[in-house]
């Protein structure tokens, strides 16, 4: 199951839009500004469906022109709808009938976007209204799933066998270690039964559940023959209650497979989840012990820890299925940690899943971006007053994340460096932000044309990050034999820059006063210093001809001033009284450069060179071997 494209005339801010899926991956992952647009696509996504698959019940029109396509099990569909008119595969329609359609469309929203969950709800009123008379194939097309689906996605998965991988998945990343026989269920009157005729009396097959029909009455009373009475002591409170009108029931879980073996876990998850649209599940848990003895309940895992594995378990169970999932910013609530990890458990999903299941996730986090293998992400920006989505590479996507849209917090920087290093091998510069890596590798370019840079070029959290990333004996011990590199701006950052140690290998600050740590291969670097005024005398002192150590001013984009067409770029800094040149704002600087710095000359990137060559050199002399390999 794959969307292949999609076509919206006007939703919300969505004017001819247009998407074409022509990737392989299984999940595709959209990007961008608040108001961009990317909730408003989940939203259309969910009304084209509801309008498809509800249009043969009651032809109500979509308030929107839109043509979707879609593959299922190698065959293409395409559904129209344009001013009144229903077209599939380009011949006019008057029903859907029997053509291919997803079986499902599951959305998990974290609770910011009240539309979507609003949408969801008015699906499950109509299908309230339904499921008492329901035949037995009747389900939920729409499955909404949040936080609050935690204990019954927990509560079915435990209930399948040891064998069961989703099962298995759950235990080890929640760290439990077994897992109790018996299932507590709640049930308490449902939204259909507000009145008497629905009371209960006997508590038998006649008013037993409050008299339900269709679907729901043939799984409970199949669940009924399941549960488990305690014997023995302590004595606990089971069975129907009629004041507060509810029930209390244990069941057993071996009894619960074989009763429902032939349901597929997913198939055992929508009939629980029927109970729930309906108002009557309240409650399912089983207890659990986890690592050490300890004795848990679910309430027990915190939303971040549950969350991190929901997608997994909801792309498993229904990996049986054709489904379309809607992740709309899962990862907003998750410590940057967790977000760094939520994209590698669900890459852990089963080729089985990934071929059924269709993924579309949004997101606003570098951290869950920087763990993606795929090189494309869909970006959402504006072009004049219309939406578009374009395929950005995910290098420029965390430039833009870093850089716009959220800045990398601490916890963040530390994963993803921790990430780069996993994943490379030879000597890294570290700078202290991004668009500092963004001119140094547009530097190298224009002074190496065609030459692969020998090392890796990383921005870190800012400089007093940098000075404690190359001081702790940490990088090393989990680095060994890597060579280092540290660059820092000359201005108050000098004194995180002076900790590196007292071994001065530059002395020439227009070549970069450099330092190496006292016992590792490591390198403190200082921004070369231009030869001409008015930057030079930023830092160096022309009555003494010393620098100003932490009084001076000199960021990488000073490098760049007194370039004919820059002036805009610099302004006096208003909040020194030396009468020093600034650039004009860190909101800029990613733009700068992005568009503005890969448009100079290559002489503007001359006062870079001996910085190169010497790191060049000791690049060249960790890769040689040691003289007793030779």
């Amino acid at each position: 199951m794959r969307l292949t494209s999609l076509y919206i005339g006007q939703y919300k801010n969505l004017r001819d839009f247009s998407l074409s899926f022509d990737g392989s991956s299984f999940i595709d992952i959209f990007v961008g500004k608040n108001g961009t647009g990317k909730s408003n696509l989940f939203e259309a996504l969910i009304e084209i469906f509801r309008h498809i698959v509800e249009y043969d019940r009651d032809k109500t029109a979509c308030d929107f022109n839109y043509r979707i396509g879609f593959e299922i099990d190698g065959k293409d569909t395409e559904i129209s709808w344009n001013s009144g008119k229903l077209t599939i595969n380009g011949k006019d329609r008057k029903t859907i009938g029997k053509s291919p359609l997803p079986d499902n469309v599951l959305i998990y929203y974290s609770g910011h976007n009240d539309t979507v969950a609003n949408l969801v709800e008015q699906y499950e009123a109509a299908f309230r209204k339904r499921i008492k008379r329901a035949d037995f194939d009747e389900t939920r097309f729409f499955l909404g799933i949040g936080p609050e689906y935690k204990e019954l996605l927990l509560a079915v998965l435990l209930m399948q066998p040891d064998t069961c991988k989703a099962r298995q998945f759950i235990c080890q990343k929640l760290g439990i270690a077994t897992v109790a026989l018996e299932v507590k269920v709640v049930l308490e009157r449902p939204a259909y039964a507000t009145d008497s005729r629905f009371d209960i009396e006997l508590n038998d097959e006649t008013d037993r559940f409050w008299k339900p029909e269709g679907i729901t009455k043939t799984f409970l009373d199949r669940l009924h023959g399941c549960i488990n009475t305690a014997s023995g002591s302590p004595v606990r409170s089971e069975g129907y209650f009629a004041e507060p009108d509810r029930y209390i029931l244990y069941f057993d879980i071996a009894k619960i497979r074989e009763e429902f073996s032939g349901l597929s876990p997913q198939e055992l998850f929508r009939q629980f989840d029927n109970l729930k649209t309906l108002g009557m599940l309240e409650e399912i848990t089983i207890p659990v012990k986890l690592a050490g003895d300890v004795d848990a309940t679910i309430a027990h895992f915190s939303d971040g820890q549950f969350q991190s594995v929901y997608i997994y378990s909801i792309t498993e169970l229904f990996k049986d299925r054709n489904c379309i999932t809607l992740l709309d910013e899962p990862d907003s609530f998750l410590h940057p940690e967790w977000q760094f990890k939520f994209l590698k458990q669900v890459f852990e999903i089963t080729d089985t899943a990934a071929k059924t299941n269709h993924v579309l996730m949004s997101s606003h986090s570098a951290a869950t971006i920087t763990n993606l293998n795929e090189p494309l992400i869909n970006l959402f920006d504006f072009d004049g007053s219309a939406v578009r989505c374009q395929k950005v590479t995910k290098t420029d996507i965390i430039r833009t994340l870093s850089g716009g849209f959220i800045s990398f917090s601490e916890e963040e920087a530390r994963l993803n460096i921790q990430h780069i290093l996993k994943n490379t091998t030879g000597p890294v510069l570290f700078t202290e932000g991004i668009s500092d890596e963004m001119i140094l590798e547009t530097a190298w370019s224009k002074l190496y044309p065609g030459q692969s840079c020998p090392f890796d070029i990383q921005n870190a959290f800012d400089c007093a990050f940098l000075r404690n990333l190359i001081k702790r004996n940490e990088l090393y011990q989990n680095n060994p034999g890597r060579t280092f590199f540290a660059l820092f701006d000359f201005d108050a950052a000098f004194n995180d820059w002076n900790q590196h140690g007292r071994n001065d290998v530059e002395t020439d600050p227009h070549k970069g006063l450099i330092k190496k740590h006292n016992s590792q291969d490591s390198y403190a670097i200082l921004l070369p210093v231009p030869a001409a005024d008015p930057i030079k005398s930023q830092v160096i002192n022309p009555r003494t001809g010393g620098n100003f150590g932490n009084r001076s001013l000199l960021t990488i984009e000073l490098l760049f001033h007194g370039i004919p067409g820059l002036e805009s770029y610099f302004v006096v800094d208003a909040e020194r009284t030396d009468g020093f040149t600034k650039f004009v704002g860190d909101g800029q600087k990613v733009t700068f450069a992005k568009d503005v710095v890969p448009t100079l000359d290559t002489e503007c990137f001359e006062v870079f060179r001996p910085m190169f060559e010497f790191i060049k050199s000791k690049c060249i002399a960790s890769a040689e071997p040691p003289e007793s390999e030779v």
